[in-house]
């Protein structure tokens, strides 16, 4: 099974990457009758050949310039191939091949609008496998063993429901952090999903985390696919973009930017909460509100008048034993002052003038 979907994936990268090229060289002023008839005999070749060069011009709309391996191997989801084999059927049947481009455009973005308002799924959930959910409290890191073999440590206040079958493993991860240890299955790729991300292994060691509106994953062996989807204007299309993660490397994703650039981090430093510290390499404040949180018996927040302290970037470590200290670092480090209305609530308020 595994071969199969390699060598489907193969054909996938190979028909974009030809797509994207038919689409620079029909705009190249010098074409000949001869490079017309190339592309029009290729396209007729195959009718995946015309979907993908449908696509490329799509994307080329949308983006710009992408390279054929920043798009996802789910781009071509089938019930978003349909829609868009019938808007294109309808341009053509009334602009023709010349003022394609044209159509192809405006009905873009009326797929836009309809993407919006459609659920985007990044896995094939199966239907007949029940839910099993685990739950740990706050302060508190669990481990557990799943049915297939692989292990899974959570954070403090952390949930995650898991459905695994004979040809699926996926989890789903609500919010918090969870280490994943995953037992090899060729035949059955293990997902974690939370919010729009996605990230499916074979086997190998990883964590993922969701806080303060962020979601990230580091890998500490093995590799792992990550995917989200493409954003544009704070809005998720249906096409994903996906990025391959190798040990030593991390990636975050957030609603308004989408999946950021690939940076490293030291494998060590992966899952290092599960023994109660907390790294930090350029996380946000409300990260790291959001952590301290499912340590501290009371509550922390920010202030109403604080949005924009919530994005400041902060490299740090902290012992998730002593909240009260991490505060006052971060009180000391940053614009912030504490406010200790009641015993066990603290709300960090901007300083004076800032």
């Amino acid at each position: 099974m595994s071969n199969v979907n390699d060598d489907h994936e193969k054909l996938s990268e190979e028909l974009v990457s030809t797509a994207h090229h038919w689409r620079d060289r029909l705009q190249d002023p010098n074409l000949t009758d001869a490079d017309r008839k190339a592309f029009q005999a290729w396209v007729d070749a195959d009718i995946r050949h015309e979907e993908a060069y449908d696509r490329a011009v799509t994307i080329w709309a949308a983006f710009d310039r992408l390279e054929p391996g920043d798009i996802a191997s789910d781009l071509m989801r089938p019930t978003a191939r349909e829609r868009w084999r019938r808007l294109q059927k309808h341009a053509r049947s009334f602009y023709g091949m010349r003022q394609f481009r044209l159509a192809t455009a405006a009905a873009l973005l009326i797929l836009i609008a309809v993407a919006v308002m459609l659920p985007i799924t990044l896995d094939h959930i199966p239907t007949d496998v029940a839910a099993v959910t685990y739950a740990s409290e706050k302060g508190k890191t669990i481990s557990m063993t799943l049915a297939d073999g692989s292990s899974v440590t959570l954070g403090p206040a952390t949930t995650i429901e898991t459905m695994l079958s004979d040809t699926h493993r996926q989890v789903r991860l609500t919010g918090g952090a969870a280490l994943f240890e995953v037992a090899s299955d060729p035949d059955r790729p293990f997902s974690v999903s939370t919010g729009d991300l996605t990230a499916t292994v074979l086997g190998t060691r990883f964590d993922v985390r969701n806080n303060g509106g962020i979601a990230r994953v580091a890998v500490a062996e093995g590799s792992v696919r990550v995917t989200y989807p493409y954003m544009i204007g704070g809005y998720k299309l249906w096409m994903s973009k996906g990025e391959v993660l190798e040990a030593g490397e991390q990636i975050a994703a957030t609603s308004k930017e989408g999946l950021r650039s690939i940076r490293p981090i030291a494998t060590d430093n992966v899952g290092a909460w599960t023994d109660a510290t907390l790294i930090y390499d350029g996380a946000t404040i409300a990260e790291l509100v959001a952590d301290a949180n499912r340590y501290y018996e009371g509550e922390i927040t920010l202030a109403d008048d604080a949005g924009h302290i919530a994005d400041l970037a902060i490299t740090a470590s902290f012992s998730a034993d002593d909240i009260d200290r991490l505060l006052s670092l971060v009180e000391m480090s940053f614009p912030v002052e504490l406010d200790r209305p009641e015993p066990n609530r603290v709300i960090l308020r901007p300083k004076s003038g800032h």
